[in-house]
């Protein structure tokens, strides 16, 4: 039931709002909400955006496009809808919202990007996923995914003396013949607290979240011409590498950074969107930079970004015109959307039947409802260390069959399902700005966006022969089926099935060992903690989304467990073993083409000889940082000499049931026994 609300608008808690004043985005706002934006000078002149509190309808109608699944949109209006947050009714000059359940913290930190962002586009502006710093007369754009390091490189350049324009979410307005200006945000940063120092955790941006607001010590109040871009990447080696983005790359990079751009096409800004992206990849010199992933390294960093924008010399093909050119420029007198009628969308187009999966093996078992007729996604389950990787080799070189082994740094099974800017694109809300338990609702919903996704009809592409082309689209997962609240974090919707690889422990504990370079007591210690995950911290961000792992047993009994998804088990020392066979029921489990001459000759080119000849010769992206290798032997059994007996005890303690379920119990107890 919706709240009732008296005329006078209210905060969020229930008490009396007093609209205050704001600047940010180049516009002047008026709010009732509590905004983290810089209060204007003059609340004399009228403003270009209203925030007040309101009731808002539960859907637009006629609302259509590809649309995240959070929002619906149509040319002039969008709206927002946040689960006991609020919903957010989006027009080029009002903001209207009704509180669900949401604190004033919580409303304003949604408005401030994402709604922020809706409201730019209608407004015929480009935004960036980018952070935005003054240095000179021009603004050097900080392009990058989560995690990417845009706001803590954007804070270190602060602190040289250089003013913010924006963290995170840039606007760009278009000056006719010449280079867009980045517009001044507001003099506020998001942080995590592993960059922050404890003295300034002072103000959460949402409670439970260990983020936090933090002033900048110098902000541009002033529209600034983009003079140079910084796309911001991150590998597993230790030096830093440049590389110049060449135009017609340039454009493609500005679009697979745009913040929210799946609202393009129903808000009808998609030609205005290309327009000024064309001119800012035409005008203004690109550079890819890339950095060790751990440690940051931010002096080198930010002495890196100084040096380049030093080296840009005014006269160059794409350099920026003179600062004044772009002066006069102003967002809130930029072209409106008008309101359109609800536009219906069309039909879904139909797309062509897969395949049927073949007869199942004996550890195939069938979840209730019938196998896909189309191609979807088949995921590759297992416990860190346990053969995933080489799996996904297998089934690469199987897809390719071409003359030389598949690269190991382009297998099939790469991160995509747990990257936060997929998620962010397709759920339509910063993944970053959600507690665990809000991060949790979402995942499932996701994971059947990108299987829908995967199930439409592919592209003719040349590269792919037939059977790579009506294959699944395999991804890779090291998560629990249930997450550590006990919630199933997977969706059975799209779902060809699962390839679920289990490894004895106590081989486990060695590789890990060796991949996380620390001692077997620490891996051990990891394997039984019913805690452990990977990328859980909540002080800081990765580019993943969490991965919960929990014990290696509970881990294990999840997949082994659950039944909505159809899965089908498979032992590394089996595949080690008897790899023809066991490879060939994996083809045939995932509904790919048997080809007898085509098995051989992938089992062939991803031996462990050539899968470690590769890594020492092109590197893999997939190492950790300070791991000499990643593939190593491809063995069962090295636990006997490199474990000890305080070692096998501990993991037996905690996982023998499953354990024996697998089959190896017997022989630890063995060990053990001496």
């Amino acid at each position: 039931m919706r709240p009732t609300l008296s005329p006078a608008d209210r905060s969020a808690s229930g008490e009396p709002a007093v609209a205050s004043e704001y600047l940010a985005f180049g516009l002047r706002w008026r709010s009732s909400v509590a905004l983290p934006f810089a209060a204007s000078p003059d609340i004399a002149k009228e403003p270009d955006v209203t925030v007040r509190l309101g009731e808002t309808p539960e859907r637009i109608s006629g609302a259509a496009g590809k649309l995240p699944l959070a929002w619906d949109a149509l040319p002039g209006a969008a709206l927002l809808h946040l689960p006991d947050v609020a919903r957010y009714l989006v027009r080029p000059q009002e903001i209207l919202i009704e509180p669900l359940g949401g604190s004033d913290e919580d409303i304003a930190a949604f408005l401030a990007r994402s709604v922020a962002a809706a409201l730019l586009q209608m407004r015929g502006l480009v935004t960036l996923h980018a952070a935005a710093v003054e240095m000179g007369a021009g603004a050097v754009l900080l392009l990058g995914g989560s995690g990417a390091g845009k706001s803590t490189l954007a804070a270190a350049l602060v602190e040289r003396d250089h003013a913010l324009l924006a963290d995170d979410v840039t606007g760009l307005a278009p000056v006719a013949g010449g280079v867009p200006t980045a517009l001044p945000a507001f003099p506020r940063m998001r942080l995590w607290a592993d960059v922050l120092p404890e003295a300034e955790r002072r103000q959460r941006m949402r409670r439970n979240l260990e983020k936090y607001w933090m002033s900048a010590a110098k902000f541009g109040a002033a529209p600034r011409p983009v003079c140079a871009v910084f796309v911001l990447e991150s590998h597993n080696r230790t030096d830093f590498d440049l590389e110049p983005v060449p135009p017609s790359r340039a454009f493609w990079t500005v679009w697979e950074h745009t913040y929210r751009k799946r609202l393009l096409d129903a808000l009808g800004q998609r030609p205005r969107h290309y327009s000024t992206g064309m001119a800012l990849a035409r005008g203004v010199p690109f550079v890819r930079v890339t950095r060790p992933d751990h440690p940051l390294r931010l002096a080198e960093l930010a002495d890196l970004i100084e040096a380049q924008v030093c080296d840009i010399s005014p006269h160059s093909p794409q350099a920026p015109p003179a600062a004044g050119s772009a002066s006069g420029t102003h967002a809130g007198t930029l072209g409106q959307a008008n309101l359109a009628a609800p536009q219906t969308a069309g039909p879904p187009s139909a797309s062509p039947a897969a395949p049927a999966v073949q007869p199942q093996s004996r550890r195939h078992r069938l979840a209730t409802g019938r196998v896909p007729t189309r191609p979807g996604m088949a995921w590759i389950a297992a416990y860190p260390k346990s053969g995933s990787t080489w799996t996904r080799a297998l089934l690469t070189n199987y897809l390719q069959d071409s003359d030389e082994p598949a690269s190991i740094n382009a297998l099939v099974g790469q991160w995509g399902t747990s990257a936060r800017d997929k998620f962010d694109e397709l759920i339509g809300i910063d993944s970053s700005d959600l507690r665990p338990d809000e991060l949790a609702h979402y995942l499932p919903r996701f994971r059947e966006l990108l299987a829908r996704e995967y199930s439409a009809p592919r592209p003719d592409d040349g590269a792919m022969n037939e059977i790579h082309r009506s294959a699944p689209h395999f991804a890779k997962t090291h998560e629990a089926y249930q997450g550590l609240d006990g919630g199933a974090r997977f969706s059975r919707i799209g779902v060809v099935g699962v390839v679920h690889l289990v490894r004895n422990p106590l081989d486990v504990a060695v590789s890990y060992a060796h991949h996380l370079q620390c001692p077997i007591d620490g891996a051990v210690r990891w394997m039984n903690d019913p805690n452990a995950g990977e990328a859980l911290s909540e002080s800081r961000i990765w580019s993943l989304l969490p991965n919960p792992l929990t014990t290696w047993s509970r881990h294990v009994a999840s997949w082994l467990d659950q039944t909505d998804l159809r899965t089908h088990t498979v032992r590394y020392e089996d595949l080690l073993a008897n790899l023809c066979a066991e490879f060939g029921a994996i083809v045939r489990f995932t509904g790919l083409e048997w080809d007898a001459a085509r098995l051989d000759r992938a089992i062939e080119r991803a031996a462990f000889p050539r899968l470690r000849a590769q890594e020492a010769e092109s590197g893999y992206s997939e190492r950790q940082q300070t791991a000499p290798s990643f593939f190593r032997a491809g063995v069962a059994g090295s636990w006997r000499t490199a474990l000890t007996r305080e070692q096998v005890r501990a993991l037996v303690d905690a996982h023998g049931l499953v354990m024996a379920r697998l089959g190896y119990l017997r022989e630890a107890e063995a060990f053990l026994c001496g």
